[in-house]
């Protein structure tokens, strides 16, 4: 009995170590959204589990108190920066290790009650353990199943070339996050020790020049997986934008066809709300110093967030969380009728925003992501789906999915019509999607064609001579980085790369640091192709 009691008594111990930090972090910084994710609690309960069996107590405490370091540095990190720091960072401050201590002495006391908060529920159970270990249940062997558990992320490092699966996820602990990042770190200097990976390039860094930013709110539409091939207002032969067609011979909205900066949401956000150019820039993307939502938190906007993506924690790791005052992702939209993307403005009105102050508003969709058939309601079906063959199955699915797509966009443009403030209203999605061009479907391969995207904007009483400002600049086919750009000089920063070079621009994969592959693509080039598709 007295070996049962103490073997809950160290568990709850460990237990308590694992998921309080996280939860009561949370409760003063309403930007910490981690620690609730169900199948990341499961996985570390059970890596407790294993601790408090295993006839090691020596490995137990070594293990526990670098658990603790990792869950205190992330704490820490968050802290300061607003995110986890990823295995890119680690490498970031081994290069800039002068400039990174700095930083860290000047915010320190800010990081320290994170620090403590971490150190007290260690403390709790380092001593918890060493006070009852001796007569509490104990497995033989089952310390190797444990170090096989705890160095997982580390074997699985070394085997994989790409970054995307250890990179931060904010809904999972810092714990968690801690040891992915310091296990892909790790098996990639050893790799590169070994003569087999290559170091990351240097680049010089942006330019920023500051200017007084409009007198006006700004939205990005965010799509997903939409290619302009399937939409009639791009000339696509069934009619699946019925609703933005009234808009066409409007002068306060033009439409383009664009190339986003990767085939890859997760790799394409970060891109895109980072304004990056290179397809390996991991200094540029760590720093954030040209992330939109802190350019516009720096301006004074109000700064939201609101997506119906079911990964919101995994998908956005790169955002500077501590610039965004208002985030709602699937999870916190779950009061509305059906899964869909019409959530997006039902919870935009909800929040009674006063656009007489300036707004910064991301609307992030889903619908056009598979299985196509889950992101529509039924009754706004109008081709069939139910007993096609695979390729009319997926085709007429998908232009569903269009369908309603533009519809949802056409709603948020009346809302802001009717607000009647002046309002710069960019979309874009964040990857294209092949349906059955050339026999393929889907994206996630380095290739134009699954990059291929529509870029509409729409200004509420915005000058008419702006609109046509940002047209021209643009082109007559952008790309994601070009956009992101106008985004940044609307909120009133210039950004100037001097690592750009003229009219060359890059498709990455499905890894942010280009490790999955990447392409080097001429614009004007296949603006010579595309445009005359859409010439007036």
């Amino acid at each position: 009995m007295q070996k049962l009691k103490h073997t809950l008594l160290i568990l709850l111990a460990l237990w308590a170590f694992v998921i309080m930090p996280d939860v009561i972090y949370g409760l003063f910084n309403h930007n910490y959204l981690a620690g609730y994710d169900f199948k990341s609690i499961v996985i570390t309960l059970v890596l407790m589990v294993f601790m408090s069996l295993s006839r090691t107590p020596k490995l137990n405490k070594v293990v526990l108190l670098i658990l603790a370091l990792m869950q205190a540095t992330q704490l820490m990190y968050f802290q300061y920066f607003g995110g986890f720091y990823s295995a890119f960072d680690m490498v970031l401050m081994t290069h800039e290790m002068h400039d990174a201590l700095i930083g860290f002495a000047d915010g320190l006391k800010f990081m320290l009650p994170a620090f403590f908060l971490s150190m007290a529920f260690y403390g709790l159970a380092y001593f918890t353990y060493d006070r009852f270990y001796k007569t509490s249940f104990t497995v033989s062997y089952i310390w190797v199943v444990f170090v096989l558990l705890l160095t997982l992320p580390f074997l699985q490092s070394l085997r994989s070339e790409a970054s995307q699966k250890y990179q931060p996820n904010i809904a999972h602990s810092a714990m968690k996050n801690g040891l992915y990042s310091v296990s892909f770190f790790t098996a990639r200097q050893l790799k590169i020790l070994a003569g087999l990976r290559k170091e990351m390039p240097s680049y010089q860094p942006y330019q920023i020049t500051k200017n007084p930013p409009v007198d006006a709110n700004v939205v990005v539409l965010m799509g997903e997986s939409l290619s302009y091939y399937n939409m009639s207002l791009f000339g696509y032969e069934r009619d699946t934008t019925p609703d933005l067609m009234p808009y066409k011979n409007d002068p306060n909205f033009f439409y383009l066809p664009a190339i986003s900066s990767a085939v890859s949401t997760r790799v394409s956000l970060a891109l895109f709300f980072n304004t990056v150019y290179e397809p390996n820039n991991t200094a540029h993307i760590s720093k954030m110093d040209t992330a939109l939502f802190r350019l516009a938190k720096r301006q004074g906007y109000e700064t939201h967030y609101i997506t119906t993506q079911k990964n919101a924690g995994g998908l956005t790791y790169s955002f500077s969380l501590g610039d965004i005052d208002s985030w709602k992702e699937n999870k916190h939209l779950l009061d509305y009728e059906g899964e869909y993307d019409d959530r997006l403005l039902l919870e935009l009105k909800s929040m009674n925003l006063d656009y007489d102050k300036p707004q910064f508003i991301t609307l992030h969709m889903r619908s056009t992501h598979g299985p196509y058939v889950d992101n529509y309601p039924k009754s706004q079906e109008v081709f069939p789906v139910e007993g096609q063959p695979y390729e009319s199955y997926m085709l007429n699915s998908y232009d569903n999915s269009v369908l309603y797509t533009q519809k949802v966009i056409a709603d948020i443009y009346e809302f802001f019509k009717d607000s009647n403030k002046p309002t710069y209203i960019f979309f874009t999605p964040d990857h294209g999607e092949l349906t059955g061009q050339g026999g393929r479907f889907g994206h996630n391969a380095v290739d134009i064609d699954m990059a291929r995207v529509p870029f509409l904007f729409y200004g509420v009483n915005i000058p008419e001579n702006e609109i046509k400002r940002i047209k021209t600049e643009l082109g007559c086919m952008s790309n994601h980085y070009l956009i992101s750009q106008q985004v940044a000089k609307v909120l009133g920063y210039e950004i100037t790369n001097p690592n750009e070079e003229a009219g060359k621009y890059y498709l990455n994969g499905t890894d942010v640091f280009g490790e999955a592959g990447f392409m080097q693509y001429d614009i004007k080039q296949i603006q010579e192709q595309t445009c005359p598709q859409f010439a007036d």
